[in-house]
């Protein structure tokens, strides 16, 4: 008797070579199946050989075993496409590449793209001491997801929240739990203990504005567009322009930092010179202005003030923290146009910076989960909703070459800024119930659809992965069962409590 085994197969485009005892070698090619030929099976090693040899030689690590426990073994799962094979087969990923060449999570609700996302990061942390992360956290859910990182000291850390909170219960209420947790007394104490070792904090927003250096060179191009039937004002403001900008040269300064009170008194000064130089008349509106620039140092005093009474950090509180304490930054604030401005300043900032001198390492990551409050279709955008898209999709052009990644997680990807979705270069795709939203992530990165529909039958934490950069095999979708990143919370809650 006979048996047919009819398969279905879609090709990876590569060339298994083998030659005798030496390594297995992957070759990009495609080379015809011959009717009749004698087929052979992969086994467990060679699988795992293909997929993750040349990232564990670079992560340095040699498992023996595997393990889902992010602290023993960095990987982010096991292969999904070998069902026979009895023991599981773990996927690493190059953390390296895919942090500055960026990352993107999408998938519909109830995926557990939160659950992804919050091991991935735990994982980058633990395995990965060159880089640091930022969270952008709209829907407050990572101090909860991460409580085992903040709640240690080995990961210097932060949760920076929209309103102060004087005791561990406001903070508690503070943070959205998933339901089965909502009434469990440990999470309570585990909060209790993050509370405890000062790793709370909220943002200020300032009351009395401080301009910054890019305002006041805005001042000074209004006062000129005002003056340029008068050459000699016009010669006076550029005078006064060209200090600052030499000020800002020498001290290394952007146009996003705050002036501080020795500009000022500089400021001042500059003004008065270019007045006398160039003859301003006394009556005129150019006069009032160069001559009243001490009257900034009441900004910057109240300013000051507030400060000192109400605690809390500003924006370069938050960018001083980040560049020389915290490992891990939670920015947890729901206010979507408070977040937003946060996320252009800390994005400008920390881009002109690195540019500036010319670092590379620590590794940034910005992180913005709900992606689509962040970099919306710029087409359909307007304020600071599309400053903000244009600023991260700066950070994502730009950042690479600096030192600054990027990650962006959404389950609607059809909203997206599409110049900088372009611009990631490993992705993680769950279940996208609408065929629009499959249809751009085909398009955006060069995905089959027959694979993209294979996503419906996902149940939450089974994904597709491909990567250009970050896997062991260079643009070829995988099929990946997640680890469990409440499995972490869990040993946590365990352990503390």
């Amino acid at each position: 008797s006979t048996m047919m085994v009819q398969i279905s197969a879609l090709p990876i485009n590569y060339d298994l070579i083998l030659n005798g005892s030496a390594e297995p070698k992957y070759e990009k090619g495609f080379t015809y199946p011959v009717i009749a030929a004698e087929a052979q099976i992969l086994s467990r090693d060679m699988i795992s050989h293909m997929y993750n040899q040349r990232i564990l030689a670079k992560l340095g690590f040699n498992p023996k075993t595997t393990t889902s426990d992010a602290y023993k073994d960095p990987r982010i799962g096991t292969i999904q496409m070998f069902e026979s094979m009895e023991e599981k087969i773990p996927i690493y990923l190059d953390f390296e590449s895919m942090v500055r060449y960026h990352f993107g999570i999408f998938a519909f609700t109830g995926a557990g793209k939160s659950n992804l996302l919050s091991n991935v990061l735990r994982r980058l942390l633990i395995h990965q001491p060159e880089v640091k992360v930022i969270v952008f956290d709209i829907s407050s859910e990572y101090p909860f997801l991460l409580m085992d990182l903040f709640a240690e000291d080995k990961i210097s850390s932060k949760i920076i929240l929209e309103n102060p909170v004087t005791n561990a219960e406001q903070f508690y209420a503070s943070v959205v739990k998933p339901r089965e947790y909502e009434d469990d007394d440990r999470v309570r104490k585990v909060f209790a203990r993050i509370f405890g070792q000062k790793k709370i904090t909220y943002y200020l927003k300032p009351e009395s504005k401080i301009p910054t250096f890019g305002d006041i060179l805005d001042e000074l191009n209004r006062q000129r567009n005002e003056s340029l039937d008068k050459p000699h004002y016009v010669n006076a403001l550029d005078r006064i322009r060209q200090e600052v900008v030499d000020y800002k040269a020498g001290h290394e300064v952007t146009d996003s930092r705050p002036i501080d009170e020795e500009f000022v008194k500089h400021f001042d000064e500059w003004g008065r010179t270019a007045i006398d130089e160039f003859k301003i008349s006394d009556r005129s509106g150019v006069y009032a202005w160069a001559t009243s620039r001490l009257t900034l140092l009441d900004n910057l005093k109240r300013a000051e003030k507030e400060k000192r009474t109400t605690g809390g950090l500003d924006i370069q509180g938050i960018r001083d923290l980040v560049e020389k304490e915290s490992r891990l930054t939670c920015i947890s604030i729901s206010d979507p146009y408070v977040i937003k401005e946060l996320v252009v300043d800390l994005a400008r900032e920390f881009l002109q910076r690195r540019k500036r001198s010319f670092k590379v390492k620590p590794y940034l990551l910005f992180v913005f989960d709900e992606a689509q409050e962040f970099v919306p279709d710029l087409s359909g955008s307007s304020g600071i909703d599309k400053d903000c898209s244009k600023v991260v999709e700066t950070l994502l052009r730009q950042g690479r070459k600096y030192g600054l990644g990027g990650c962006l997680a959404t389950q609607r990807i059809a909203y997206l800024n599409t110049n900088a979705l372009q611009q990631l270069h490993t992705y993680f795709v769950g279940t996208l119930p609408r065929p629009y939203d499959r249809t751009v992530v085909s398009d955006t990165f060069t995905i089959d659809k027959q694979i993209l529909e294979k996503t419906l039958e996902f149940a939450p934490g089974e994904w597709l992965l491909s990567s250009f950069i970050a896997t062991g095999m260079e643009n070829v979708p995988i099929f990946i069962k997640a680890d469990n990143a409440e499995a972490e919370v869990e040993n946590t809650l365990s352990k503390l409590t």
